[in-house]
């Protein structure tokens, strides 16, 4: 046997990385190693989740949007849905603290609910199978189904957006206490939502051309229109909220923008759906007693100015 045991064998770079740091001089030793932290760096590392990726996200906005080539108001109704419920299950997995959850989950019940209501209004309403077919045949009538296709790609755009602050909020390691109130307030607007379009819908059995007015209505003349925009407004600013307190507002720079892209863009939706449906009942119910009461005593909800 040799006198001396064989050295140990070398290990190369790859094999013993280095940990994160980075070389500085020390000049008392002259040039040497030293690992020093990176708080700004680890922070921006903090701020993305492992499988958080952009590309999946895309997908579950683009593809359910492809419903509209099949008739075009379903990229619009449960294109929307189904992407907002998966955008929340694509990102329960990652979330770190129970608001982070919460969040992630109020996507889930709001395109659970929107996909449910609209099933049950399409296959139980006649009047609204009726609107749907009307709304078909005028899009048909302006082209082939290709040319729907920018449409459709914007809406994609909008629903990617709309979930942007769920990259945010879902890794992050607390939700600051100023973002939980926007958490809890997406919630009370998803309920006054889901409260109005089932009010609605159930006041209108029977009586397919009543205006109502009690109940949520007696108080917001749109509870499902101004619902939903505190829910996107709220999952909005929360997101933002915790970029700030992060210190991440940079480095997630990206998911900032297209929060207030995707929350801006959807408020204007609801509020130009909101600011038509004001026109069209005074149309419709403006002669009738006590409609004029009801306007003084009630809130239109958003609306866009100058319009209504």
């Amino acid at each position: 046997p040799p006198p001396f045991p064989p050295p140990p064998p070398l290990r190369s770079v790859a094999a013993a990385p280095l940990p994160l740091g980075a070389l500085r001089r020390t000049p008392a030793a002259g040039p040497s190693m030293s690992l020093v932290a990176l708080p700004a760096a680890k922070a921006a590392l903090a701020s993305i989740a492992p499988g958080m990726a952009p590309l999946p996200y895309a997908l579950i906005a683009i593809l359910p949007s492809m419903l509209g080539f099949y008739k075009s108001d379903y990229g619009v109704s449960y294109g929307y849905g189904t992407a907002m419920a998966m955008a929340g299950l694509l990102t329960l997995p990652h979330c770190v603290t129970v608001m982070a959850q919460l969040h992630a989950l109020l996507y889930v019940a709001y395109g659970v609910r929107l996909n449910l209501f609209l099933a049950y209004r399409e296959m139980n309403i006649p009047s609204m199978r009726a609107i749907k077919e009307k709304i078909e045949e005028r899009v048909t009538a302006r082209g082939g189904r290709l040319t729907r296709t920018p449409f459709i790609a914007t809406c994609g755009l909008l629903y990617f957006c709309m979930a942007a602050p769920l990259h945010i909020t879902g890794p992050a390691r607390a939700l600051p206490p100023a973002a939980v109130p926007f958490v809890l307030l997406g919630w009370a607007g998803f309920l006054v939502a889901a409260l109005g379009d089932a009010q609605k819908t159930l006041a209108k059995v029977g009586q397919p051309n009543k205006l109502v007015r009690d109940g949520l209505f007696g108080l917001c003349r749109h509870p499902n229109f101004t619902g939903e925009f505190v829910l996107w407004t709220s999952s909005m600013v929360a997101g933002i909220l915790t970029a700030v307190a992060a210190g991440t507002l940079v480095s997630a720079g990206a998911w900032v923008a297209l929060s207030l892209l995707g929350a801006l863009g959807m408020d204007y939706v609801l509020a130009k759906a909101a600011t038509g449906l004001e026109k069209r009942q005074r149309d419709k119910y403006g002669s009738e007693p006590g409609y004029e009461e009801w306007i003084e005593g009630t809130w239109a909800g958003v609306t866009l100015p100058g319009t209504t």
